[in-house]
C-alpha cells in the first residue's frame, strides 16, 4: 500500500517565492526601461542647458570686453590729458614738463626823434629810456615783424625722501644776432634757470637766475606788448637764492639775497663792484579777492675804480597787486619808491651821480602803474593799462638823463581756440629828460600767438 507525503513547508515557500518572482519580472523589466529614458532625458536636458549658458558666457564676454575697451579708452584718455598738463613721469618719480609760446609780432612805430638805440630789442618792446628827444625834426614811421619774443621752458619735479625738488630752463631769442636780409636768425638767450627744493610742507628754498624776489610778476597786466606798463613797473630777473615760508591762507613770507649792479651817471657801462648782493624782504598777503605783496630792498651801490672808491647804501619798497571784482574784471596796480635804480622802466634813471665832494648821491624814484582788464565775452578781452615814473636825480646826475617817462596801452584780443590769440595794441609813450627836451612814440602792434 502505498502513501503519499505531503509537502514540507520549506519548499511551498520556495516555490511561491519563485512564482511571485516570475509574476514581478515583467514590472521590474518595464521599469528599468521607463528609468532609462527619463535618463537619457535629463541628459538631454542637461546638455542643453550646458548649451544656453555657453551662449550667455559668449554674450557676457563680449559685453565685458566692450565695456572693458570703453574703459580702457578712457583711462587712455585721461591719462593723455594729464601727461600732457603735467608731464610724463618716469618710473623713477621725476616728471618732465615743457611748454612755451609762439609769438609773432607786426609793429609800426612812429616817434617825434626816432630812437636813442636802434635794435632787435627796442624796434620789438617798448623800452622807455630809448625814446629819442629833440625839437622833432626827426619824426618817421617805421614797420617791423619779428618772433624774437617767442620762448620755450623744460622742467622737471622728482619726489625724494627729503622732499620735492624741482627745476626749470626758459629761453627766448630777444639777444639778436642775426639779419633781416637772408635768415632773420637770432640767438637764444637765458630767461630763467633755477632749483626749487620744497624741504617741508611749508617751506623751500631756490637757487639760481628767476623773477626777483622785489618784483610781483603775478600783478602783471595782460598785454600785447612784451612787458604792458613798462615806464612804471618793476622788472627784473637775475641769480640769487630765497627762502620762501608758507603762513597759512594763501599767505607767506620771503627773504632773498640776490646779484647786485650799479649804474651811475659818468661812469660808463654796469658797475658790479658791490662786495654785498641786494638784499629783499616780502610779504604776500591775501584778502578775500584782493591778493598783494609788499617788499622792501636794500642795496649797496660801489664804485671802486683808479678815480673813486665810493659807496652808498640805499633802499626802497614796492606794493603790488590784484584785485578780482569778478569773473571778468580784474585790477592790477604797482607802487614803488625809493633808490630804484635799475629795478624800475627797464633802468631808464640809473642810480645817481658823483657829487662835487666825490661822493655818491643816489637818485629817488617813484613809479607806478594801474591796469584794468575787462572780458567782453569768452573770446574777446581787453586792458587799459596806465604807467609812469619820475625821478629827483642825484648830485652829479647829467641834465641829458632821463627824469620822466610814461606810457598809455589799449589793445583787445580774440582768442578763438584755447591758447590761441589774436589781437592789437595801441601805445602812447614819451620820455622827458632834466633839461626838459622830451619826445614820444606811438605804436601800433598786431600779434598771433599761441602757448602750449
Amino acid at each position: 500500500m502505498s502513501t503519499s507525503r505531503k509537502p514540507s513547508f520549506k519548499l511551498t515557500l520556495i516555490a511561491g517565492f519563485c512564482l511571485s518572482a516570475l509574476s514581478l519580472a515583467p514590472g521590474i523589466a518595464y521599469a528599468e526601461s521607463d528609468l532609462e529614458k527619463r535618463v537619457l532625458q535629463m541628459e538631454a536636458q542637461i546638455a542643453e542647458l550646458k548649451a544656453l549658458i555657453k551662449q550667455q558666457s559668449q554674450v557676457t564676454n563680449a559685453k565685458v570686453n566692450e565695456v572693458s575697451t570703453k574703459v580702457d579708452n578712457v583711462v587712455a584718455s585721461n591719462v593723455a590729458v594729464k601727461s600732457a598738463e603735467s608731464g610724463f613721469k618716469t618710473k623713477k618719480g621725476t616728471t618732465f614738463s615743457y611748454g612755451g609760446y609762439i609769438k609773432v609780432n607786426g609793429i609800426f612805430t612812429n616817434t617825434s626823434d626816432g630812437l636813442t638805440v636802434e635794435n632787435n630789442i627796442t624796434n620789438s618792446i617798448l623800452v622807455p629810456g630809448a625814446i629819442g628827444t629833440g625839437d622833432g625834426s626827426n619824426s618817421g614811421t617805421e614797420f617791423d615783424a619779428d618772433v624774437f619774443t617767442s620762448r620755450f621752458n623744460f622742467g622737471t619735479e622728482t619726489d625724494t625722501n627729503y622732499g620735492k625738488v624741482k627745476s626749470f630752463i626758459e629761453l627766448d631769442f630777444l639777444s639778436g644776432g642775426g639779419n633781416e636780409a637772408v635768415s632773420n636768425s637770432t640767438n637764444p638767450r637765458i630767461r630763467h634757470a633755477f632749483i626749487n627744493w620744497d624741504y617741508s610742507e611749508d617751506a623751500s628754498l631756490l637757487v639760481g637766475q628767476a623773477w626777483s624776489t622785489f618784483f610781483n610778476v603775478g600783478a602783471l597786466p595782460d598785454a600785447v606788448d612784451f612787458i604792458g606798463p613798462t615806464s612804471g613797473t618793476v622788472f627784473s630777473r637775475q641769480q640769487q637764492i630765497r627762502w620762501t615760508k608758507k603762513l597759512g591762507g594763501g599767505t607767506s613770507f620771503q627773504l632773498a639775497a640776490e646779484n647786485p649792479s650799479s649804474s651811475l651817471s659818468g661812469i660808463g657801462g654796469d658797475i658790479d663792484d658791490s662786495s654785498i648782493p641786494d638784499l629783499i624782504a616780502r610779504y604776500n598777503g591775501k584778502s578775500g579777492a584782493h591778493s598783494y605783496s609788499l617788499a622792501v630792498i636794500g642795496r649797496d651801490v660801489v664804485v671802486d675804480n683808479d678815480i673813486f672808491d665810493e659807496n652808498q647804501y640805499g633802499a626802497a619798497v614796492n606794493v603790488a597787486g590784484k584785485y578780482v571784482i569778478d569773473k571778468k574784471n580784474v585790477l592790477k596796480y604797482s607802487l614803488a619808491y625809493g633808490n630804484l635804480g635799475r629795478y624800475i622802466a627797464l633802468s631808464a634813471f640809473g642810480d645817481g651821480g658823483i657829487d662835487e665832494s666825490g661822493d655818491i648821491d643816489l637818485s629817488t624814484v617813484v613809479g607806478g602803474y594801474l591796469a584794468y582788464e575787462h572780458h567782453w565775452s569768452d573770446k574777446w578781452r581787453s586792458t587799459f593799462q596806465y604807467a609812469y615814473a619820475t625821478a629827483d636825480l642825484g648830485d652829479g646826475v647829467a641834465e641829458t638823463n632821463t627824469e620822466t617817462v610814461q606810457n598809455l596801452n589799449l589793445s583787445l584780443v580774440y582768442r578763438p581756440l584755447p591758447k590761441l590769440d589774436f589781437g592789437g595794441a595801441l601805445i602812447f609813450a614819451d620820455r622827458e629828460l632834466d633839461n626838459g627836451d622830451d619826445g614820444d612814440l606811438t605804436r601800433v602792434q598786431l600779434t598771433g600767438k599761441y602757448s602750449f
